[in-house]
């Protein structure tokens, strides 16, 4: 196993943004200034992260752990 590879570590994890990463990864706990939780369609109360702004294919039969930031055309409610 490669410790190096991008879904294991990544230097972005957990570090707050300066600007959205439009085309890059969301992963947890990344704080973006652009962030807007999701209102519709996910039942994780106030603690969801899966920001409105990012694709995490939740429509899909399998979603994403880390999504894909589309900022800053909104992906859904």
């Amino acid at each position: 196993m490669n410790a190096g590879t991008p879904m294991q570590r990544d230097p972005a994890k957990g570090r707050a943004l300066r600007k959205p990463m439009s085309g890059g990864s969301v992963w947890p706990g990344q704080r973006c200034p652009a962030f807007t939780v999701r209102t519709v369609g996910l039942v994780c109360g106030s603690g969801c992260w899966f920001c409105r702004y990012a694709n995490f294919h939740l429509r899909k039969p399998i979603s994403l752990d880390v999504g894909i930031c589309c900022w800053p055309e909104a992906q859904s409610d």
